[in-house]
């Protein structure tokens, strides 16, 4: 999801790499060769109903645990849900917050602030792991001259401790054995400092190899030629996937000094902890551990690289607070910390990351302001941000007229899912190359009553925020640009403004759960070239307008909880791509249209609620020969489940509370770079609820097992 890439960095390293054999990205559980892809931060992909975020702790626990022959990952993980015991000793459960551990769905908790899915029994670490505590005898006559020598060369340059090289299995320990005794380089112990050439090349190794042990490298998905007798900068290898495209993961240097100028180790399962050691390696510009399972703090000693420009280690189970001396690296210009563990609040010395362009720090537990750390009158360094994630947090306070203002190249700022309050500044609408604008799920009390021209804007979210008994300023129109506009689930008043119909690039338009005042669909809706509309709980009246089915590109019509009369119109037969079709809760009477048939992407279909609907839905839609290997999830109303029994998915009892929970498709906008909607997946318990009072529950739900579409 995020556009923070190293791909993009290493080519700017201009590096002639020496040849390599190429490696094959296979193993069990390995997004790659499934219908999913690469799905690595993705939320949903199409073909399965639990990829995405799931999937780091399928391949974390399924394959630590020996599960195999998987063809997905979600399939790897439903098996790690109804892990007994028997079959393997890890469950998941979720972890966080004070309710988090009542929920039992995945994707509730992630969808839960504060919440994240974890192995029950490995909490996360909220500290450095503590390294085995047996000191050995260090009697020269017990160990060979060259492993003397090389224990005294590294203590004396400061390398590592005296501690650490002498406790039995650690890193730092088995690093020393290895460069003294197994490495067939077998590089001569230097008579000079760090600062000589031959100084730092032995360094360079004795850390590489540290890392190695320190994050579990016997275990590592790609060996990359660690610990081979090449020079380091031959351990690396070029990934070659089964699409046929490459990927550079490992060490890289500079061909004419050969120091190391980069660490690419994202998606290779390392376990375990980034050694202090590392922070020695000062002629590092790059670092990747993307998507591991890196338990511990961020060393103190990082704050010594200063001619680092990316640091990615999003996806691990890093723990402590911010580094406070982030401001030490002038020169880097991208951070990914996302999906962490990382508490307490940003520090002041982020005002001093001049070239700093993009900042992924959400899915953590940080706290605090942002308003004063992006005030860009007072911090003038971070004027150059273009890309700022720092959603699912527990941020808080206002975003003032200041935050980020000066930085014109501003073109993603995603802080949903915090807890901001006060006005949504008008000045936030202002920038000229800004694209998405996610301030969903907060607690923000007002909009700008006059919104400025901007035609580059293509993601405004505000669905779930606390606009209290406010109008909808019909110059949201001025967002002349705009692809996707939310405001689901707020307390907005007055009429649905007919200034939206001017937005004629809209294809994703939710205005669900409103207090707008009485009335019809509005008519400029048939003008827009909508994708997904969504009106529920618009106490709109009259009839369902023929116009809808015009919207030929429609995937989703959610009209669910309204007072919709008359009859359902044959025009929705014409909508080819429809997905997902909510009509439930209305007053809608006759039989259904035939041309329903024509649905041939029909996953969803709700009717029930509607009492004056007639006929048998079975010979338009489970009878059905186009359908027929993609059935949709249907709840109806009994009587028209009744006379073909196992069509519907639910049949609802007049009477009983069915189906009336508060569900709104997608309420999470899932967005990339250069914004585009991903995919649509079906878990049928997103759709069925199973806590309703109804007597015969397990009669009327049909093939629950069987996977959504």
């Amino acid at each position: 999801m995020k556009s923070l890439s190293s791909s993009l960095f290493l080519s700017a390293l201009l590096l002639e790499l020496p040849p390599t054999a190429a490696a094959t990205a296979t193993g069990t559980c390995a997004g790659i060769a499934t219908p999913c892809g690469d799905i690595y931060g993705s939320r949903l992909c199409s073909g399965d109903d639990m990829c995405g975020t799931v999937y780091r702790t399928c391949q974390n626990v399924c394959e630590r645990q020996g599960a195999s022959g998987y063809n997905s990952p979600c399939a790897c993980f439903e098996e790690l849900q109804t892990c007994n015991g028997s079959d393997c000793d890890y469950e998941v459960s979720c972890f966080g917050a004070p309710d988090c551990s009542t929920l039992a769905n995945p994707l509730d908790c992630f969808a839960t602030r504060g919440c994240k899915w974890y192995p029950k029994g490995n909490t996360p670490p909220m500290s450095m792991p503590n390294p085995p505590s047996t000191i050995i005898d260090t009697d020269p006559e017990l160990f060979s001259p060259r492993y003397m020598d090389v224990r005294t060369y590294l203590i004396e340059q400061g390398i590592s401790s005296e501690e650490d090289l002498d406790t039995n299995g650690s890193p730092q320990m088995r690093a020393l054995v290895f460069i003294a005794e197994e490495d067939s380089l077998e590089l001569s112990v230097p008579t000079g400092g760090l600062d000589t050439v031959d100084g730092y090349q032995f360094m360079t190794r004795y850390v590489l190899v540290t890392l190695f042990y320190a994050t579990t490298g016997q275990l590592w998905t790609f060996g990359l030629n660690f610990l081979s007798g090449a020079s380091v900068c031959f351990w690396y290898s070029v990934l070659q996937y089964p699409d046929l495209s490459t990927e550079l993961r490992g060490v890289f240097c500079d061909q004419e000094t050969e120091e190391v100028r980069a660490l690419f180790l994202n998606q290779n399962s390392l376990e375990g902890f980034l050694p202090s050691e590392l922070g020695l390696l000062t002629s590092l510009i790059g670092m990747d551990f993307d998507s591991n399972m890196l338990r511990s703090t961020i060393p103190e000693s990082f704050e010594g690289l200063t001619g680092l420009e990316t640091f990615f280690a999003s996806t691990n189970e890093l723990s402590g607070e911010f580094p406070a001396w982030i401001g030490s690296w002038p020169n880097t210009t991208n951070i990914n910390l996302a999906f962490n563990f990382l508490q307490g609040s940003l520090p002041s010395t982020m005002g001093d990351l001049h070239e700093l362009v993009g900042l992924a720090i959400d899915n953590n537990f940080l706290s605090g302001g942002l308003d004063e750390i992006f005030d860009t009158s007072v911090n003038t360094g971070l004027r150059n941000l273009e890309q700022i994630y720092a959603e699912n947090n527990q941020f808080t306070g206002i975003l003032g007229e200041n935050f980020l203002r000066a930085a014109t190249n501003l073109q993603y700022l995603d802080v949903s899912d915090n807890e901001f309050t006060g006005e949504v500044s008008s000045h936030l609408f202002e920038f000229p190359e800004l694209l998405v604008l996610d301030l969903h799920d907060n607690n923000f009390d007002s909009l700008p009553l006059q919104f400025p021209q901007n035609s580059a804007l293509g993601l405004l979210a505000l669905q779930k925020c606390d606009f209290k008994d406010q109008r909808v300023p019909s110059s949201i129109s001025n967002l002349s640009g705009l692809l996707h506009l939310d405001l689901s689930q707020n307390q907005f008043t007055g009429v649905i403004p007919d200034e939206i119909g001017d937005m004629s690039s809209l294809t994703y338009l939710f205005l669900a759960d409103n207090g707008f005042l009485p009335g019809p669909i509005p008519s400029w809706i048939g003008g827009l070239d909508l994708e997904e509309l969504s009106l529920k709980s618009n106490l709109r009246t009259g009839t369902i307008p023929s116009f809808l089915g015009g919207l030929s590109n429609l995937v989703l019509l959610d009209l669910d909880n309204n007072f919709l009369e008359g009859e359902i119109p044959e025009s929705l037969g014409l909508l080819n791509d429809l997905q997902v079709l909510l009509l439930n809760r209305n007053n809608l009477i006759s039989t259904i249209p035939n041309s329903l048939a024509r649905l041939r992407e029909l996953r969803v279909l709700y009717l029930e609620g509607n009492t004056e609907l007639t006929g048998d839905i079975g010979p338009i839609l489970c009878d059905n020969l186009w359908l027929e290997s993609n059935v949709p999830i249907i709840v109806a109303d009994c009587n028209l489940c009744d006379p073909h029994p196992g069509c519907c998915s639910l049949c609802c009892e007049p009477g009983v509370e069915c189906n009336n929970g508060t569900f709104v498709p997608d309420m999470d906008p899932i967005w990339q770079l250069g914004y585009h909607r991903v995919h649509f997946a079906f878990n049928r318990d997103d759709f069925l609820d199973k806590d309703r009072n109804i007597t015969s529950f397990e009669e009327v739900v049909v093939d629950t097992s069987k996977s959504a579409p």
